[in-house]
C-alpha cells in the first residue's frame, strides 16, 4: 500500500515536511533542530547537506510508509530511505514501546542519529568492504549525542529510563568485560530487537564517555582514516585505528572500558 501523502500537509523549508495538521506544533520543534543539526553536521563532517524530504508519520498509517527493505523490522523509530526522490527521513509522531518513556528528547535524538546516517551515507568516499558492526554504528550514536549537547544541552546520556532498566549490561564478568560489548556484538537473522537495543545502549554509554574525555572532531579525524577502499577491516584493526585517532593513553582508556 502507497503512503497517503494526500493526507498530509507539505511545507517547503527548510526541507519538504509532510505531516497531519494536528502535528503543526511538533513539525516546528522538530524542523529547527534538523537545520541546527544540518548545520552542525556540516561542519563537523566537512559534509555537504544531502537533499532530502521528511515524514512525519501518524500510527494509523506507519505500515504504509516508504522502505528500502519491506523485511526491515517496522517498529514506529525514525529511519532513513533512499526509495523516495528525494531520499526521506521518517519520524513516527509517536514512538514505539521498546524505547521507553516517550520523550521529546529522546525523539530528537532518534532524529539526530538518523540524519548523521544521512550525511555519513552521503560521503562519496568508500567504505570498507567488510568491518565489524561497531565501526560503523558508534559514528551515528556519538554524532547525535555530540548534536544533543550542543544543541539541546544535553548533559550525559539520553536514554535514561532504559539504561536504568537494563543496569545488568554494564555490571562486569568475572574476565572484567560486561555480558556483550561493542565489539562482542555482531549481527545474525535471529538476533532480537532487545538484543540490538542493548547495544545501542551500549554505544549510546560509549559516545557520553568519548565526549566527557574528547573532542567531538575525534569522529573526523576517524572516517580521515577508516573511509579508504579496505577489502576487510578486523575489530583489532578498528580499534588500533581508533586509539591513533584518540592519542596517547587512547589505546589503554579503551581497554579499561569495560564494555568495550
Amino acid at each position: 500500500m502507497p503512503f497517503p501523502y494526500e493526507k498530509y500537509t507539505r511545507v517547503a523549508t527548510p526541507f519538504p515536511f509532510f505531516y497531519s495538521e494536528s502535528q503543526a506544533a511538533l513539525v516546528h520543534t522538530i524542523s529547527t533542530f534538523v537545520y541546527q543539526a544540518s548545520q552542525g553536521l556540516k561542519q563537523l563532517l566537512d559534509q555537504q547537506i544531502p537533499k532530502m524530504q521528511m515524514l512525519l508519520v501518524e500510527p494509523a498509517d506507519w505500515h504504509t510508509t516508504p522502505r528500502d527493505d519491506p523485511e526491515e523490522p517496522a517498529n514506529a523509530l525514525p529511519y532513513w530511505t533512499t526509495i523516495t526522490h528525494p531520499p526521506s527521513l521518517v519520524i513516527p509522531s509517536q514512538l514505539d514501546p521498546i524505547i521507553g518513556q516517550p520523550t521529546q528528547e529522546k525523539l530528537i535524538y532518534l532524529i539526530y542519529t538518523v540524519l548523521a546516517q544521512a550525511f555519513l551515507e552521503n560521503d562519496s568516499r568508500p567504505w570498507p568492504a567488510e568491518s565489524p558492526l561497531w565501526a560503523d554504528e558508534w559514528q551515528m550514536q556519538f554524532a547525535a549525542l555530540s548534536l544533543m549537547q550542543q544543541i539541546n544541552g544535553q548533559s550525559g546520556i539520553v536514554m535514561k529510563d532504559l539504561h536504568d532498566n537494563y543496569a545488568e549490561i554494564f555490571e562486569p564478568e568475572l574476565d572484567g568485560k560486561t555480558p556483550v560489548t561493542i565489539r562482542g556484538f555482531d549481527w545474525y537473522e535471529d538476533t532480537s530487537e532487545e538484543d540490538y537495543l542493548i547495544f545501542n545502549l551500549l554505544l549510546e554509554q560509549f559516545a557520553c564517555d568519548l565526549l566527557q574525555k574528547y573532542n567531538p572532531e575525534i569522529l573526523h579525524r576517524f572516517l580521515e582514516m577508516y573511509r579508504k577502499d579496505y577489502s576487510v577491516l578486523l575489530s583489532d584493526d578498528v580499534t588500533d585505528m581508533f586509539a591513533k585517532v584518540l592519542g596517547p593513553g587512547g589505546a589503554e582508556w579503551l581497554e579499561n572500558l569495560n564494555y568495550f
